[in-house]
């Protein structure tokens, strides 16, 4: 599975805690993270403060290059033009996965016409990453963390507030107990066509409903 491409959506890029926790913990698993020029504008405009910028984070930090865009998004059923862009760019590129923050914007016949899933950056991390990247990502966070700076237990408290699927999965990870998450969490974590876990085919409707195909759903209990 160290080819699967993991297509990242502006509102994940535009958060510089789930994007560092997200890349630096995905690289560290072998995920290709990749994102296109038109979502990549889209995250720097909506980039706060001080924050570093994807496009400078991508270019000075990462070194990768963009994704190619998709030159049209004829066929797609997914309503809004910019969500069917971002699908679409998706596709170019060969994604598994689009990880976003507004899962229900696309459509379940759009993911599933590509073998594709949309997932919440959380709740993709919880079902996916191994303990090692977690501790990756948080170490990351710690690292750059200035004001305040933060240890690493200190990261893995605070993520708690919109993070609290992968904090509880790595809860026994650091000496400290993660804040209660904020009550706006998603609705919708996940839809799509493929498991989180292993990538095979989705089919019932408890499987389709929290993204772990039969195996993985029983091995969860």
């Amino acid at each position: 599975m160290s080819d699967t491409v993991v297509f990242l959506d502006a509102n994940v890029l535009a958060s510089p805690v789930t994007r560092t926790l997200l890349i630096a913990g995905g690289r560290f698993d072998g995920l290709l993270l990749t994102w296109s020029a038109s979502v990549e504008a889209e995250a720097d405009r909506h980039a706060r403060g001080t924050a570093s910028r994807t496009s400078v984070v991508r270019r000075e930090i990462l070194g990768m290059r963009l994704s190619k865009a998709a030159p049209s998004t004829r066929g797609l059923l997914t309503s809004a033009p910019e969500d069917r862009q971002v699908i679409a760019d998706a596709i170019s590129a060969g994604a598994r996965y689009l990880v976003t923050t507004d899962v229900d914007d696309f459509a379940a016949e759009d993911l599933d016409a590509h073998a594709m899933s949309a997932v919440n950056p959380d709740y993709f991390m919880a079902l996916r990453f191994s303990a090692r990247a977690y501790g990756v990502g948080v170490r990351m966070l710690a690292d750059v963390a200035k004001n305040p700076p933060r240890t690493e237990a200190e990261v893995h408290m605070m993520l708690g507030r919109r993070h609290p699927n992968v904090t509880s999965r790595f809860a026994d990870s650091y000496e400290s107990t993660p804040v209660p998450p904020d009550p706006d969490q998603p609705n919708v974590r996940f839809r799509g066509a493929i498991c989180v876990r292993c990538e095979e085919a989705l089919s019932g409707v408890r499987s389709r409903r929290i993204g772990l195909c039969s195996d993985h759903l029983a091995a969860s209990g």
